[in-house]
């Protein structure tokens, strides 16, 4: 690993402890690399930051969702998410653990596995395009009334509700929101695509899962009523009446470092499934 990025949630950790100590033990382990510390990666030089062989992202699951929304467009590197958040479902290692994870890196002990992500396009009176890791969202605002959605997929008609709004997900994203409003758990690896309706009025509209190369337009009927896009439930933003929201697959990937001792099902087990030990806490 000749080159390795570090970008870290400065809120988690403001007087610098974790990120020093985090850099010391990558160097003991890697002495021959140099370590580039990516606080404004837009404005770093842009031939240390293509050679990366490593984005170490320091953090919880919105540190990591944010980097590969906004930081993956500029760099192709692997990510090592290193837990130092609540949930950390798609962190590679809690904090504890990164003397054992950057042994395993180094003997060879890993493997790199891709995860899809989406984009997103408003076309209408403005535009506007985004990556998502995790989900796109368009709903209703808090005290707005029903609002009713067109969806088409591959410029076919699909269907019409009325609701509070619509989830189009990715795999990743299958365990966040997607998961809480009656979707599928869909294993992080594969190519798919899922629409999920919130709070649907009209009974007959349930989830769908679709290939991943799917174009799918969504349509808000929203009379008036005020509307948002999220993406990754981290940035939002206002649309205005007959706004058409593209989602298709985006080019960029995310590729998570994933050890060979972890499994995705204990994983979803200890982080999403169990509530054992969150009700015994109560």
């Amino acid at each position: 690993m000749d080159n390795i990025g570090i970008i870290i949630n400065n809120i988690k950790d403001a007087n610098g402890v974790i990120l020093n100590k985090v850099k010391s033990k990558i160097k003991n382990t890697f002495p021959n690399s140099d370590i580039l510390i990516l606080h404004q990666f837009d404005h770093q030089d842009k031939k240390h930051i293509k050679n990366l062989s490593l984005l170490v992202v320091l953090g919880g699951d919105g540190t990591l969702l944010g980097v590969a929304r906004d930081v993956l467009k500029y760099i192709k590197a692997p990510i090592l998410g290193v837990n130092i958040g609540n949930l950390g479902f798609l962190s590679s290692v809690e904090c504890d653990e990164i003397d054992i994870a950057l042994s395993e890196l180094k003997k060879g002990n890993y493997k790199i596995e891709p995860r899809m992500m989406l984009n997103c396009t408003i076309e209408g009176e403005e535009w506007f395009s985004s990556n998502a890791l995790n989900d796109i969202v368009v709903a209703k605002g808090t005290l707005s009334r029903m609002v009713k959605y067109r969806i088409y997929v591959d410029n076919n008609y699909y269907a019409s509700f009325k609701g509070d709004g619509v989830i189009v997900s990715t795999p990743t994203g299958s365990t966040a929101y997607s998961f809480s409003a009656g979707g599928p758990l869909i294993y992080p690896s594969l190519e798919l695509i899922s629409i999920v309706p919130i709070c649907s009025h009209t009974p007959n509209v349930r989830p769908i899962i679709l290939n991943a190369n799917s174009s799918i337009d969504i349509l808000a009927e929203n009379l008036g009523e005020t509307m948002y896009l999220t993406i990754d439930g981290q940035k939002s933003i206002s649309l205005k009446k007959k706004t058409n929201v593209k989602i298709t697959k985006s080019v960029v990937k995310c590729e998570i470092v994933v050890f060979n001792n972890k499994n995705y099902f204990s994983v979803l087990r200890k982080k999403i499934l169990d509530t054992k030990k969150e009700c015994e806490g109560d």
